[in-house]
């Protein structure tokens, strides 16, 4: 499987945003958008290298086992945790970056 790029990603929400304004869209289809229009920011942020991804609070953006760092509106960087352990909605959390190599398994083991 060929990894997702931010171009890729560009191109397939032009289409996609395209059809629906033309002949419209399937549930799958909308929810693929509503994906990329998520992962964009993500592929852009990672593509130029800077590791850190801005968050204005939602869903939590990865897996709940994938270990981050975040940073808060003090800017102040908070030590690693999993990600199930940060609220993600909560707009004091203004940006995060994941820990490679620190992936933990299903048993919360690394």
């Amino acid at each position: 499987m060929n990894k997702l790029t931010a171009e890729v990603a560009r191109q397939d929400l032009s289409h996609l945003k395209s059809w629906v304004e033309t002949c419209g869209i399937s549930m799958k289809e909308e929810r693929y958008m509503q994906a990329l229009e998520i992962a964009l920011p993500i592929l852009e942020q990672q593509e130029r290298g800077e590791g850190w991804v801005e968050w204005g609070g939602g869903e939590r953006p990865v897996n709940p086992l994938t270990m981050v760092e975040v940073k808060i509106k003090s800017g102040e960087n908070l030590p690693a945790e999993i990600a199930s352990y940060w609220d993600w909605s909560n707009k004091n959390l203004i940006a995060y970056r994941i820990i490679p190599g620190r992936a933990t398994h299903q048993n919360g083991e690394q």
